[in-house]
């Protein structure tokens, strides 16, 4: 039986057919097999159907065979590696003269000279983290408007990120472990809207395996780094991506992942989320009320996971009860205080002594608030018990803390006018 043209020419044997001999003949073969191959895309990745006219265009399919090689082509192109020539290898020298040149590009085109480094491969750490901090200098002293929308437009964090999917684990493992590195990074990213992938990132770090060649970590440094770039992610969500409220959701969803993970491997909690949680809570502390900031679902969720990452009666926790958007509650601040020595409360450095004083103060002004004096005055005498040279009578004039004169006159006035 004859073998059946289907490109209507000179029939091919059954085996081993012959390269099309015409232009025509060759035209014919690609088209063919460009259709095939688009058909056998669009079965594993069905794409939408383009629309008659462009009020009846639909959202672009991103599981679609279009954009899923659009995407990938654009990351392979777009990479240092086929965009920048290389300069030779005596330009990569350390000389003197050189090292005066490369500052003079860090201070006028920092990204420029890190896509130099990335296509010759010789990014370091140290390199990009001056990249990034000169890039943020820049930007700052931009006359550009709003800080957050100058940094998203100058697409830093996209040219990093596009070299960390094709550079191998190793350089992967090298952007992350520097906790420098990893935070100046975070604040391009948060203010690019690439949280989806900080939180991917993260997840990665929780399986101790970044992927690529040599992408596996070691379990302690996986750990260290994932706190680092969580404390990285949450400080930079609050100053340059959405805000108090953005960050204390992604910090609730970044938990919630851990905690499913943690259930298959094990993974250690305290030491891997305890750090971010206690830096929302100092920005809480420090940008109250939170009622319009943060819904109290959310701050709800947050409250239970630190319960969870803390030992009882800590000042986390107590402080946490204070900020409550909703419901402040200094009961816990006072059962923390009263449990405290003055011995261990000297022993420790002055800024958590001062963190004390200051979460003390704040419940002070609460309990006066609800003209609940009797409880004021008691946690007033708790806290001068840690300084022996303060004495404390039964009136308010006595109650004097060793917190700034402003704050500690306008709550002696208002304990004052209380127990007139």
């Amino acid at each position: 039986m004859k073998g059946t043209s289907i490109f209507q020419f000179k029939s091919w044997p059954k085996i081993h057919q012959p390269l099309p001999r015409t232009p025509r003949e060759s035209q014919q073969l690609l088209n063919a097999l460009t259709s095939s191959f688009r058909s056998q895309l669009d079965q594993a990745y069905p794409a939408s159907k383009p629309p008659h006219n462009e009020s009846d265009r639909q959202p672009l399919n991103t599981d679609s065979s279009l954009h899923a090689t659009d995407q990938h082509l654009h990351n392979i192109l777009d990479n240092p590696l086929f965009r920048i020539v290389p300069p030779k290898a005596t330009s990569l020298d350390h000389h003197a003269g050189k090292n005066i040149s490369q500052d003079k590009r860090l201070a006028e085109n920092p990204m420029g000279l890190f896509d130099e480094m990335a296509a010759s491969g010789a990014v370091t750490p140290f390199l990009l983290t001056k990249c990034l901090k000169s890039q943020l200098l820049l930007v700052r002293s931009s006359d550009n408007g709003e800080v957050s929308e100058t940094m998203k437009t100058s697409r830093t964090a996209s040219r990093v990120v596009d070299w960390f999917w094709a550079s191998d684990g190793a350089s992967r493992q090298m952007l992350l472990r520097w906790k420098a590195t990893s935070s100046s990074l975070a604040k391009f990213m948060v203010a690019e809207g690439l949280q989806d992938t900080i939180i991917c990132w993260l997840e990665m770090l929780m399986s101790y395996d970044l992927g690529g060649h040599n992408g596996r970590m070691n379990e302690v440094v996986a750990q260290q780094t994932f706190n680092n770039f969580l404390v990285g992610f949450i400080e930079a969500e609050i100053r340059y991506g959405k805000g108090l409220g953005s960050a204390f959701q992604h910090y609730v969803h970044v938990c919630n992942m851990h905690s499913i993970s943690r259930q298959k491997t094990h993974l250690p909690g305290k030491t891997m989320l305890l750090e971010a949680g206690a830096r929302l809570n100092r920005a809480a502390l420090e940008l109250k009320p939170l009622n319009e900031l943060v819904s109290v679902t959310t701050y709800d969720e947050y409250q239970s996971v630190i319960s969870t990452l803390s030992v009882p009666n800590s000042l986390i926790s107590a402080s946490i009860s204070l900020c409550h958007p909703k419901n402040p509650d200094p009961q816990p601040l006072i059962r923390f205080v009263e449990t405290l020595s003055p011995t261990k409360f000297l022993s420790w450095n002055s800024p958590r002594r001062d963190a004390v004083l200051r979460i003390a103060c704040d419940a002070l002004h609460l309990l006066i608030d609800r003209k609940n004096i009797r409880e004021a005055i008691h946690l007033a005498h708790l806290i001068q018990q840690f300084f022996p040279n303060t004495t404390a009578d039964s009136t308010a004039e006595g109650s004097r803390l060793p917190i700034s004169s402003k704050e500690q006159e306008d709550l002696l006035s208002r304990l004052e006018f209380s127990l007139a």
